[in-house]
């Protein structure tokens, strides 16, 4: 089992990488281009729902990036954030999206369920820059209307070395009433170790996990993952829900949240707004 998950993280990466070249191919200078696209506000925040597994009804959105090039259409997240990564863009690119979702959701967040989970991703670039932490205040600040939550989603497949600076700047958010969720759970090599470090209010089970529910009879690492979870009183969301049969084992196993295209693809604001509105 480790050697074949070991065998798609290396699958995966080839694609990845494959997608950057072609994407460098197409233009003549992609870092320039990325850019000119945050600085012109090509990329703008989706919103893909989660759901509360026992009431169905929306609990939060994970703020996802999204580009539309002018000439060449969507570009996939897969090939533009690691960039924007590479090249100390993430940190701007973070700031726009943050800017964009305030803007978004100021005058709407009446609408959504009150304590609506508003989920901001971050890189390790971002930990310990003072403009991500006035960003976050400042959101809390103007999304309070229905007393909603956000969260900072950190993936533990970048490590984060843990000093003292860190450990306080992790200390302010939480002083500031945000919390913090290790997304890809199980995919990283240190999890108990971020646990320690972050003590996170959730963990977010990685989609390749949930994909092998009903695939294979074999689910004891996925049940690992929630045992391990529910042991240390995390509250559990899990990603890349596709079909009923997941959903419903994962109900079965009593996850507090689910999230997937079995329950909406991500959003528009004005998709987002309206299935709110509606449902």
């Amino acid at each position: 089992m480790k050697r074949s998950y070991k065998n798609l993280n290396t699958m995966l990466s080839g694609i990845n990488a494959g997608l950057a070249r072609c994407f460098s191919r197409r233009l003549h200078s992609p870092i320039n281009t990325l850019r000119t696209a945050i600085a012109q506000r090509q990329i703008a925040p989706f919103y893909q729902p989660f759901i509360d597994a026992r009431s169905g009804q929306i609990a939060g959105i994970e703020v996802l990036a999204r580009w539309r090039h002018p000439l060449y259409g969507y570009v996939s997240p897969d090939v533009f954030i690691p960039l924007a990564e590479k090249h100390h863009l993430i940190v701007p690119l973070t700031h726009l999206l943050m800017e964009q979702v305030v803007t978004d959701l100021q005058h709407q967040i009446h609408r959504f369920p009150h304590g609506t989970y508003i989920c901001i991703n971050i890189s390790a670039q971002n930990c310990l820059d003072p403009r991500f932490e006035c960003d976050t205040r400042e959101m809390v600040r103007k999304l309070k209307a229905n007393q909603s939550h956000v969260v900072v989603e950190i993936t533990e497949r970048h490590p984060l070395h843990f000093t003292p600076q860190l450990n306080e700047w992790f200390a302010a958010l939480r002083r500031a009433d945000i919390s913090l969720a290790l997304d890809d759970f199980g995919t990283g090599y240190s999890n108990l170790a971020y646990i320690s470090a972050l003590n996170p209010e959730f963990i977010k089970i990685d989609k390749q996990f949930v994909s092998q529910i009903g695939v294979s009879d074999d689910t004891r690492l996925v049940d690992s993952l929630i045992d391990l979870a529910k042991n240390m009183r995390l509250k559990i969301i899990a990603e890349g829900v596709e079909t009923e049969a997941q959903a419903n084992y994962l109900r079965s196993k009593r996850i507090d949240y689910l999230q997937g295209f079995y329950f909406s693809k991500p959003l528009s604001a004005s998709e987002l707004i309206y299935q709110v509105a509606t449902r």
